[in-house]
């Protein structure tokens, strides 16, 4: 007979490999900008494109790139802390609103997360204006005004935003009082995000920019081992699963938290299995549940239509009589769509939306040159590509042609 689990033994942490397990969290908050390793030579490239508020000027507007996990927003924040201080010493006025995009994702709702964030005029309290657009850029219009400062607006995921050429209406104010325009901070996974918007933002945006570049390995064991101080009974974890930890999280996107995760979740099954240290199989072990994860909750996330694109490039990339090209993707791509009576995007937006997929690290996608052919865009690789498809097929969007042979898409 099996004996009864305990819970007092479960929770008995005497013989634990974590010292102090927040350290190895994705929202472990740090301490300061000294905290940020191997961003040097961007820390000084954005306190560049900011130094015009020490001289009274409102910056030109600066769009920050990157893929996920490589620190973009952590160190804006750290940089404007920074800023925020020096500023302060200087006795010079400056306000930074942050918005998130992935939460406020309408113009409404981000026009509202600025305005909540204003400074107002002395002796005035905050207007409720409701859900009216254009009420809400006129009261912004206002507020900006009758602010004597520099104001910098930080839109974190832009991407995300349903409508992000309203920046077009924000640099374009001009406050009567500090005669200066507002500068706008954009973080975005998104390379191609200018492509959506219109001629007339484009024209005036102005914009500096900063490419935060993935992390490779030998930063990546810098990081893990200054988080190991932090999380771990000393000699639980040895320089080989580090290695490991930092080697698996280049070869995907150079993450930062993809590294911390996998040493986190390493010293979990290690722990689950009583064993007093870290081994490389708990390594490889942590790396393909956390991808299986991960690629879970992006694609539930998914529009239909990101969906349905994400199981064509399946589709293709299994077929050995086709090439994985985006063309072949986008015939595939019509015949699913006819199969579940779904509206057909143009070929155009189809591209886009693999561009997005890749950018997700869902698919792996190279630009191939053809020759007198021109350049096509090859699919070289599917993240956890049975999962995706098991997950993809439990969608009720889906369901419908789960036991349609994959075959019958390319007749």
């Amino acid at each position: 007979m099996d004996t009864q689990v305990s819970l007092s033994e479960i929770i008995n942490f005497e013989n634990s490999l974590f010292k102090d397990k927040q350290a190895v969290k994705t929202n472990y908050a740090l301490t300061g900008i000294g905290d940020i390793l191997h961003r040097n030579n961007e820390i000084r490239q954005y306190y560049q494109y900011l130094k015009d508020i020490f001289r009274v000027v409102s910056p030109s507007n600066i769009f920050i790139h990157g893929k996920t996990g490589v620190g973009k927003t952590i160190l804006t924040k750290w940089v404007l802390e920074e800023i925020k201080k020096e500023a302060s010493n200087r006795n010079i006025e400056l306000t930074i609103i942050k918005v998130k995009c992935d939460v406020a994702k309408t113009e409404n709702g981000m026009w509202q997360a600025i305005n909540d964030n204003m400074p107002m005029p002395e002796g005035e309290k905050k207007r409720k204006i409701g859900n009216s657009i254009s009420k809400h850029a006129n009261y912004f219009e206002y507020l900006l005004n009758n602010y004597s400062g520099i104001l910098l607006i930080v839109l974190d995921e832009i991407d995300k935003a349903s409508d992000p050429q309203m920046i077009n209406k924000i640099i374009r104010m001009e406050s009567t009082l500090s005669k200066q325009f507002p500068c706008v901070i954009g973080i975005t996974n998104d390379l191609f995000i200018y492509n959506k918007f219109p001629a007339e933002l484009t024209s005036v945006l102005s914009q500096r920019e900063l490419v935060i570049k993935p992390y490779d390995a030998y930063q990546l064991i810098d990081i893990l081992n200054a988080r190991i101080k932090m999380a771990f009974v000393p000699g639980v974890v040895p320089e080989v699963v580090v290695a490991l930890c930092a080697a698996f999280a280049a070869q995907e996107h150079g993450e930062a938290r993809r590294a911390i995760d996998l040493l986190r979740v390493s010293g979990e099954l290690a722990e689950e299995r009583q064993s007093d240290i870290i081994e490389e199989e708990d390594v490889r072990k942590a790396n393909k549940k956390i991808e299986i994860e991960r690629v879970n909750q992006v694609i539930q996330s998914l529009p239909k239509q990101s969906k349905i694109t994400l199981l064509a490039c399946i589709y293709v990339f299994d077929n050995v009589h086709k090439e994985n090209t985006t063309a072949n993707v986008y015939n595939v791509y019509m015949k699913i769509c006819t199969a579940l009576d779904a509206d057909l995007l143009t070929w155009r937006r189809i591209v886009d939306l693999i561009n997005e997929l890749d950018l997700l690290g869902l698919i792996s996608v190279i630009v191939k040159h053809g020759g007198r052919y021109g350049r096509q865009k090859q699919i070289i690789g599917i993240s956890a590509k049975e999962q995706a498809l098991k997950t993809l097929c439990n969608d009720y969007n889906i369901k419908l042609i789960s036991e349609i042979s994959p075959s019958n898409f390319f007749v």
